[in-house]
């Protein structure tokens, strides 16, 4: 049976539950959307919320929030004395020395953990995903042209080489590794990992964890690699990757250890799109987030609104406190995305209730478009490649459901065969039905405007976010 951690209130763990709420406040002011929180003091948990659809049992695919899980599986090769940090990679891919020039030689395990690898360019998570030969023979295909170590640029393919090492060494994935060995011993749930075409655990991104899997990582590595007494990663580990033993010169005032960023007083473990895992060892406070977040803006935001003010603060007594706790309670509790969104009093009146159209000829392949108009909800098919895709949505109110509907570009190339879904349609002006999609195991979500215009129906669909197109282009349904 899974280990609960211990509970209690921000107030009985030295914050004033006040700035926790001024810090939700910024947040929403700010238009940084979060989707679930943990914050935990003296290892207890004092504040936990989720933005409805999110939900505490629904993981969240990790962006670069999964190179912790990758480092830490090369840490645990490492204890066992199966690796060390300036062996060449070229050690564990002999196929490729024939060709390797004096850059590609000289490139140690430690450069690849550290972003100092001397390639000519970064390869991110996206570029692979939809790629299905070799990810190994892709990564070498790309020059060395700099002295490893000088130079930092961040690269997910990194990770994956790590990735592929570790599996040779411990004959077994990243993920059953860390499954073995920490996740079932810290009360991870047990979650599952991106694997290439090559049967490998992804390196740099693809895991699924909940805001909890990602606190209890954070408690681990703030307890120096401890939990319960045991020690599952090395002291001397954690600290190499906290950048307390050979700290690595910062870049533009960030400090890139073993994929702890330091800035301020936060070292954060994050993933593109707002996943954030946060220590603060001044403090013995660890936070975990996922978000709508481009900017890592809530990161900020909990430094100025409650890390800097907890270290100011000369009271542990405050006036009202355990009233207040509960106000903090109570906000987290009714805290929702699935806004109220109503019709324009007047729209048209549809004639028919069932449409069939079938595009033009279009780049994503769209090959038929469906609307079902019910009595209180609308259901929406769209047929491409992948197959025939539909998804349910609540007419002026929210449908929680799954569907298989695509759009991968849209989605940082991430493309699951079911996700979980949550719909709202509504008329959003006199002539078009907007729909909105969330996907609760995704930072994205998506919007579909249909606008009958006389004879002409159009169709756009686009993303809050995303790393290429934010749009497809308009569909003319016929």
């Amino acid at each position: 049976m899974k280990n609960e951690l211990e509970r209690s209130f921000p107030s009985q763990e030295g914050i004033n539950p006040e700035y926790i709420i001024d810090f939700l406040n910024a947040c929403e002011k700010a238009e940084t959307e979060i989707h679930g929180i943990m914050i935990a003091r003296h290892g207890k948990v004092v504040f936990e919320a989720y933005n409805s659809p999110y939900a505490a049992d629904i993981p969240h695919i990790m962006h670069s929030f999964t190179k912790i899980l990758t480092n830490t599986a090369v840490a645990l090769a490492y204890t066992d004395g199966l690796l060390e940090l300036d062996d060449p990679i070229l050690k564990y891919f002999p196929e490729y020395r024939k060709n390797a020039n004096k850059y590609l030689s000289a490139c140690t395990i430690r450069n690849m953990i550290t972003m100092r690898n001397g390639q000519q360019r970064s390869i991110g998570g996206n570029e692979w995903r939809p790629l299905k030969s070799s990810w190994k023979d892709a990564y070498f295909q790309v020059p060395f042209d700099k002295k490893p170590g000088e130079v930092y640029m961040y690269s997910s393919g990194n990770s994956y080489i790590l990735s592929y090492i570790v599996q040779k060494l411990e004959k077994k994935t990243c993920r059953e590794l860390i499954w073995e060995r920490i996740g079932k011993k810290i009360g991870l749930t047990e979650f599952s990992w991106m694997l290439s075409p090559e049967g490998v655990c992804s390196g740099g991104n693809g895991v699924s964890l909940t805001v909890e899997d990602m606190l209890r990582i954070g408690l681990l590595y703030l307890n120096k690699g401890k939990w319960k007494g045991e020690q599952l990663i090395s002291r001397q580990w954690i600290d190499y990757a906290m950048g307390y033993l050979d700290p690595i010169p910062p870049e533009n005032g960030l400090q890139y250890n073993f994929h702890w960023d330091h800035i301020d007083d936060i070292w954060a473990g994050r993933g593109m799109f707002g996943q954030i895992c946060g220590q603060v060892p001044k403090l013995d406070m660890v936070f975990a987030m996922t978000a709508a977040d481009e900017h890592y803006t809530a990161m900020r935001l909990f430094q100025t609104e409650i890390v800097d003010k907890v270290k100011a603060d000369q009271e542990t007594n405050w006036e009202n406190a355990s009233v207040k706790d509960e106000i903090l309670t109570q906000k987290g509790l009714r805290m929702t995305l699935e806004g109220k969104n109503a019709s324009v009093k007047e729209h048209i009146q549809l004639k028919e209730k069932d449409f069939v159209w079938m595009p033009e000829e279009n780049c994503n392949g769209v090959k038929r478009v469906e609307l079902h108009f019910e009595k209180d909800h609308v259901r929406y098919v769209m047929e491409d490649s992948r197959g025939c895709h539909e998804v349910v949505a609540g007419l002026e109110h929210w449908i929680c459901g799954k569907t298989t509907m695509t759009c991968s570009y849209l989605h940082h190339q991430y493309e699951q065969d079911i996700s979980r879904i949550s719909a709202i349609a509504y008329w959003n002006s006199a002539n078009a039905l907007m729909m909105e999609w969330r996907f609760p195991e995704m930072a994205f979500f998506d919007h579909v405007n249909i606008l009958f215009d006389g004879e002409q129906v159009r169709m756009n669909r686009w993303v809050n976010m995303n790393s290429q197109a934010r749009s497809c282009p308009t569909l003319i349904l016929k």
